[in-house]
């Protein structure tokens, strides 16, 4: 087992093992906050997948909220396990729709038109009403009806699955297509790479991903209003998070969830009221600035000089 196997299966067995522990362990809160930092995780994977080929969403909560109510508008028409199928179809033919018509856009431009994509849909949700609840909000399917312990094993297995559609486009057949596709693309149209094929491919994937952290989300609760979801919150988010990671790794945004809820937890607890928010952002620009290749960056530098030591 070479080494990028073994530390992928560590990764794994990881999430596996405080995932389970957790819930083992029956503590609301802990449960609640492992719930909070692996949907967070898994929906930075979806942002960091996309930025592999060189494209920069702001529409991850247009996913996250669409994945919702997919499946609220689903359940009673076809049943929970149906629904939650039809949910992850209707996030991938949005992503696919929204790739063949913008991918072919600058970098700038394709990150207004996803933004663009969570406006329009909070207005959708809005003005028809009869369907969605309107302002006032819809109620999805409730997770493992209500129960925090299975509801925390469901979320684990979700991440560990995130983290291995993760891997796999780190893969040593797909990471050098996705690195020429970002970096050089008319280069990676000579070599024969379907640029935008590949760009939309990758795009339907993170749309899947983000859309079901939404449906997690929602199912976790059994009830949201649009303004909860459909906020750039839930863009920005996964940014942060897989920034102060560390982009273009697996274990970057694993670590980034981390470090966000921690700091924010901390900042909550320590300060309180709004005031909280400037700190935490403070924080969050000085890793920036310290560690502009993130965590998973600063463990790979420090064991590349413990290897390089007598």
């Amino acid at each position: 087992m070479n080494w990028r196997t073994a530390r992928r299966t560590a990764i794994y067995a990881a999430i596996a093992v405080v995932g389970g522990g957790i819930a083992y362990s029956n503590e609301a809160f802990w449960i609640q906050l492992a719930l909070g930092v692996m949907i967070s995780a898994v929906l930075a994977l979806s942002w960091d997948i996309l930025s592999r080929t060189g494209q920069v969403t702001l529409g991850s909560a247009a996913f996250f909220g669409l994945g919702i109510y997919a499946l609220a508008l689903l359940e009673p028409l076809t049943g929970v396990a149906l629904a939650w199928a039809g949910s992850v179809l209707v996030c991938a033919l949005t992503a696919m729709l929204l790739g063949m018509l913008t991918l072919r856009l600058r970098k700038m431009y394709f990150a207004i038109a996803t933004l663009g994509l969570t406006l329009s849909l909070q207005v959708l949700v809005l003005v028809f009403k009869d369907w969605t609840g309107g302002s006032g909000g819809i109620s999805p399917p409730v997770l493992m009806d209500g129960d925090p312990q299975l509801q925390l094993l469901v979320v684990t297995a979700v991440t560990i699955f995130g983290a291995m559609v993760s891997d796999f486009f780190l893969s040593s057949r797909l990471r050098p297509a996705l690195f020429l596709v970002r970096t050089n693309p008319e280069l990676a149209a000579a070599s024969g790479i379907a640029v935008v094929r590949t760009r939309i491919v990758v795009f339907t994937v993170s749309g899947v991903l983000a859309g079901i952290c939404g449906a997690l989300y929602g199912s976790l609760y059994g009830y949201v209003v649009p303004t909860d979801v459909f906020t750039v919150n839930w863009s920005v988010l996964p940014l942060a998070i897989a920034i102060l990671g560390g982009m273009d790794t697996t274990l970057g945004p694993l670590l980034g969830a981390v470090l966000i809820r921690a700091l924010e937890e901390v900042a909550r607890a320590t300060i309180g009221g709004v005031g909280y928010q400037v700190v935490y952002g403070a924080v969050i620009i000085l890793f920036v600035l310290l560690l502009p290749k993130g965590l998973a960056g600063l463990i790979e530098r420090i064991r590349a000089r413990m290897g390089r030591s007598p």
